[in-house]
Parts: structure tokens; C-alpha cells; sequence
């Protein structure tokens, strides 16, 4: 296979864990393309909706023929146990592929990870490619996390003015970044499992959190560029970001048709001193009629977490979500996380007011990342600054007016 073909197979890689990511549900985002020796692609395929098929089995479904000298490569490695569908690794050695490639060893402790002899005693040879490991770490990197740790990869992204600024002095609802990254902002809400407001957020905004794509956006949507020039090999966040700018309009009618299966969970932090409205509620109502699923979840934060729910709020709860509202102390940063973990969300983004930085700060490892948009045509002199500007910079973008920076948490040891 010649360079040009390889750099191919890396390309499509990308673009299928891009289209994956988010709509998986607690499994992860994979990618699978066969190619004949001299790299010629057969066939690819992305992992399915959550109980779907995975990769390789989608992949093989849509190529029941293969040849004894095919090349299978693969960004994590095949299952071996049986969940909602049967392990990928015996259709892999049914099907005989002559090499297989894989990016990742899979870190799930029910997998049977780098047990390739049952490979080898067919003829099968593996081998891990560095390249593919990083074309699919920005999809990959929440599941990884979640398994290795048990709770989220987690974004904390706020939007700021020219000076740094997220709101006046006086929290003021208006709007701070502008309609010419709509588009990517709306993606980066498709590629998450979950995202997560604050209670203050959901008195003043009343936010829906939902996925969704406008004409309007794609049509406002300026290019994106990559301002600075280097950054680690293996970065998913800034990889992420990159995926988004370069994919955004490419992928975004596919989105647009597939919008109820890329949506996130909407995690809302209540303080039950201050309820938010009941137009609140009922657009989430709304929302939950629309998608079809109970696609909220509820914390309530307060200082006494003994005292139990107003049964009003009980049922309101029970109408937007499969799951009980849990009751946190505001120092249960770390709880909040391990639940979220626990029910299978992989990537987490924070919309950040000043809760989620006070809340969620002594949980953040330098594996998370801070997303700020700044943009350059807007001015809050005598804002409220956001508290992570000066974090370690991976990577900065210019999209319009838009500066984009990804940060690392700097975290003492």
C-alpha cells in the first residue's frame, strides 16, 4: 500500500469515528475499512446506534464476499464477549482477513484484550498502527476514559467576550459568541453524550440543550483555521475541534437527517430554593415529546441532602427522565461524575456559567479540556471573567470574529 493510499485510509477512519461519535450510546465510536494489498477500499463501516451492530459486523454486512488477502483495520479492538450483539472477534476469524490493524487495544475489562492467538492460529496476523490510534483518539478518548476511570472525559466550555469576559456585572442574558460558529457549536453538542447547566443557567436562560441544525447555520458558518502550529501527536481535544471545523458543512446534512439519534442527555443542576419556571418544564416536555425519549437527567444541589423532594418536583422529574433525581451536596463534584459515568455517558460538556468551575474544579485531570470561544467582536469591559483563560494552551482556531482555545487543566502532583 503506497502512502497516498495509507493517508486515505486514515482520512476515511476520521470521518467514520467523526459520524459515529455521539450517536453510540455507551459503546464506543469505532471505525472498520477493508482494503484489498494495494489499499483500495472495499468496504467501511462505523459502529450503529447503541444495540446495533458494531463496526466490524456492519462493516461485513455490507461485504459478505471478502478475499483471503483483504486488510482489516480497525480502531478498537474487536469484542470477544456477548452483549447486545455476538463478539466481533469470531466473525473476524470467520471472515479471514489476511492482516488486521487495530489503533487501540480495548481497556473494557470483559474483553479478552491482546489475546491474538486465536488470530494467529488461523493465519490472521495483527498489528497496532501508531497512525490509526491517532486519527481515532478525539472519538475514542471518552470511552478510554470512562472504562479507565469510570467516569467522563469532561469539557468545561464557556463563550467570552474580546476581553475574557462570560456575562456582565450584572448576568445579563445576551447572546456572546457569534452566529458565525453556530454550525460547529451545534456539532460539538451532537458529538457529546451529555451536556450539563447549572443552576443559575437554568433560572436566567430556561436552556434547551438540545441537538439542532438551521439552514440559517450552515449558511452563517465561516471556514476555520488552525492558529498555532504544533501540538501533542496524541490530542484528542484539539482533535476533536479540528474534526468539527473540518467537517462541519461536509457532515452537516447528515446530521440534519439523522438529528434524533445524535442527541445528547440533558443534565440539569437544580437548586430547589430557586426552581426554574414552569416554561422551562414544559419546553422540555416538548422536547422530550419531539425526540421520543426521556433524554433528561436531574441533580438537585443543596446543603442538606437529607430532605426529600417536593413531591410537585418528583413528578416532574419522572415525566422528563428514566432516572430518579439525585440530591447532591456541593461538594459531590466527584459523585456527580462517577453517576454520570455509571449510566454510560463517555464525554461530557459543562456549559460553563460560574457553577461547573467551583463544582466540578478539584475534579478536573489534565486528560479534560477547557474550551473557550472568544469572540473579538464583542465587549463586556466590566464582565465576569472566565476563571480557566490562563490554563496550559494546547491549541488555539479562528473561525470569523471567533477565537477558539483548547486548554489542559494544570493540576499539582
Amino acid at each position: 500500500m503506497n502512502a497516498e493510499k495509507r493517508k486515505e485510509t486514515y482520512s476515511l477512519h476520521s470521518l467514520l469515528g467523526f459520524l459515529a461519535m455521539g450517536k453510540t450510546g455507551a459503546n464506543p465510536p469505532v471505525s472498520a475499512v477493508l482494503t484489498n494489498p494495494d489499499g483500495s477500499v472495499l468496504a467501511s463501516a462505523h459502529t450503529q446506534i447503541y444495540g446495533g451492530n458494531h463496526a466490524e459486523r456492519e462493516l461485513y454486512s455490507r461485504y459478505p464476499s471478502p478475499k483471503a488477502d483483504d486488510i482489516l483495520s480497525v480502531s478498537l479492538e474487536p469484542c470477544t464477549h456477548f452483549g447486545k450483539t455476538p463478539p466481533c472477534r469470531d466473525l473476524v476469524i470467520e471472515r479471514k482477513p489476511k492482516e488486521i490493524k487495530l489503533g487501540w487495544k480495548d481497556p473494557n475489562p470483559l474483553i479478552q484484550s491482546g489475546d491474538w492467538e486465536k488470530y494467529t492460529k488461523v493465519g490472521i496476523s495483527v498489528t497496532l498502527d501508531p497512525m490509526l490510534a491517532k486519527v481515532s483518539f478525539p472519538y475514542l478518548q471518552g470511552f478510554l476514559t470512562r472504562i479507565q476511570t469510570e467516569r467522563p472525559w469532561v469539557w468545561i466550555k464557556s463563550a467570552t467576550s474580546k476581553e475574557g469576559n462570560f456575562a456582565s456585572k450584572d448576568k445579563k442574558r445576551e447572546r456572546v459568541s457569534s452566529e458565525e460558529i453556530d454550525l460547529i457549536l451545534q456539532l460539538l453538542r451532537a458529538k457529546v453524550d451529555a451536556i450539563a447547566v447549572g443552576p443559575g443557567t437554568v433560572v436566567s436562560d430556561s436552556p434547551s440543550l438540545h441537538f439542532r441544525i438551521t439552514e440559517e447555520m450552515i449558511l452563517s458558518q465561516k471556514p476555520g483555521k488552525r492558529i498555532t502550529e504544533l501540538e501533542p501527536f496524541f490530542e484528542a481535544g484539539a482533535g476533536l475541534i479540528s474534526s468539527l471545523l473540518q467537517y462541519s458543512k461536509e457532515t452537516a446534512n447528515i446530521h440534519q437527517l439523522e438529528e434524533n439519534l445524535y442527541q445528547p442527555y440533558r443534565v440539569f443542576v437544580l437548586d430547589p430554593n430557586h426552581l426554574p419556571s414552569d416554561a422551562f418544564f414544559a419546553k422540555q416536555v416538548e422536547l422530550t415529546e419531539k425526540i421520543g425519549d426521556k433524554k433528561c437527567i436531574f441533580f438537585i444541589i443543596t446543603e442538606d441532602d437529607t430532605k426529600p423532594l417536593s413531591i410537585e418536583l418528583e413528578n416532574q422529574i419522572q415525566s422528563l427522565s428514566r432516572f430518579e433525581g439525585v440530591t447532591l451536596l456541593p461538594s459531590d463534584g466527584g459523585k456527580f461524575l462517577e453517576i454520570l459515568g455509571g449510566l454510560g455517558i463517555n464525554t461530557l460538556l459543562c456549559e460553563s456559567g460560574s457553577f461547573f468551575p467551583s463544582f466540578l474544579n478539584e475534579e478536573l485531570t489534565e486528560s479534560d479540556r477547557i474550551l473557550e470561544i472568544r469572540n473579538e467582536n464583542k465587549s463586556l469591559p466590566d464582565g465576569i471573567p472566565f476563571v480557566y483563560q490562563n490554563e496550559f494552551l494546547i491549541s488555539e482556531y479562528q473561525v470569523g470574529s471567533n477565537r477558539i482555545f483548547i486548554r489542559k487543566p494544570q493540576r499539582s502532583t
